[in-house]
């Protein structure tokens, strides 16, 4: 435990001080689990990458694959993985769902620190695992962010969630850590394992969408220290039109979930908006029109050329019509 303070004394420039306390992290605290839930998705470069950069850095570490299909066609890519050190990967039984998965993969850690990366999450530079060694504090959660590997689709119907994950989720530490916790996403993040397995389960939360806003809840309200660095992961699927709606859908009646059980307060841009719209008595109107337009827009998004303010519009509309009534935000706490 001498290391660091000494190492403030003896290293003169700025560099050497990082190096420093990269050695003092990595020698004294980095034992890390890297988890990866997958659904039937075979994510050998990005288990490989992150192998060889464990590996060259010295530090305990495994890395743990679980799919959460159970009729995956993934066996015979698990087998591979599987032959690499400190590497398991393996197929559930039984479906457990997005949240259930994650649990799973905490239960089978082993060590401390817990680095959850999302399937398509693929690594594009060699100073990924070390930027986070150098960054861990205790108690601290770090998220890295979110990068997209591909550069515009050239067919229209994936080009709305390449727009929309360029606008909401590529954002730079520096912004993100000017609101840690509602920038907060699950995408790409390292964190306790302590800390992790206390973080309650909502029942709200079904399917996909806004399990990132709950944990960003939860660690604000249990004043757990939420630190954005610059170490983005690369998205490299990128949905459908007809997919991401779907999936919109998805996120929004956990939203709505929310709302009904007062989980949700205005650092949530989309609950935000909605309550001002309300309070005006338009939410009323948007209802009606989506009554009466919501499939032909909804069909509109998933084949036409549809523009991200049209899609804001849509999700305006959709969240009104079936949120009939809101209660007082931050009443569960």
């Amino acid at each position: 435990m001498v290391l660091k303070p000494f190492a403030y004394r003896i290293f003169k420039n700025a560099e050497s001080r990082e190096l420093a306390i990269y050695l003092y992290a990595g020698t004294q605290v980095a034992m890390i689990s890297i988890l990866i839930p997958t659904y039937n998705y075979n994510p050998t470069t990005t288990v490989r990458e992150l192998h060889s950069q464990c590996l060259e850095l010295g530090i305990t570490f495994e890395i743990l694959v679980a799919d959460d299909d159970p009729d995956s066609e993934m066996t015979s890519a698990y087998a591979q993985l599987n032959e690499l050190e400190h590497v398991h990967a393996s197929i559930n039984p039984v479906n457990l769902g997005r949240r259930g998965n994650r649990d799973y993969l905490a239960s089978k850690a082993r060590y401390e620190w817990l680095l959850y990366l999302d399937e398509d999450a693929v690594i594009t530079h060699r100073s990924f695992v070390k930027n986070y060694i150098s960054n861990l504090r205790p108690g601290v959660v770090i998220c890295g962010g979110v990068d997209y590997c591909a550069t515009l689709p050239k067919t229209e119907k994936k080009k709305l969630r390449y727009r929309y994950g360029l606008r909401s989720e590529v954002v730079a530490a520096a912004d993100r850590n000017s609101a840690p916790y509602s920038s907060f996403i699950t995408f790409n993040f390292l964190i306790p394992k302590e800390i992790y397995i206390k973080l309650p389960k909502h029942t709200e939360i079904v399917g996909y969408g806004h399990e990132d806003t709950m944990m960003g809840y939860d660690l604000k309200y249990n004043f757990v220290p939420v630190l954005h660095i610059d170490n983005a992961a690369c998205h490299s699927q990128i949905d459908s039109n007809k997919v991401f709606l779907e999936k919109t859908k998805e996120a929004l009646q956990n939203l709505s979930r929310m709302m009904a059980s007062g989980k949700v307060d205005e650092e949530v841009t989309m609950y935000k908006v909605y309550a001002r719209v309300r309070s005006t008595g338009l939410h009323v109107i948007l209802r009606v029109l989506y009554s009466l337009f919501g499939k032909e827009l909804e069909s509109h998004i998933s084949d036409g050329h549809p523009t991200l303010w049209i899609f804001d519009l849509y999700r305006l509309m959709y969240l009104s019509y079936i949120q009939p009534q809101i209660t007082t935000p931050g009443a569960w706490r």
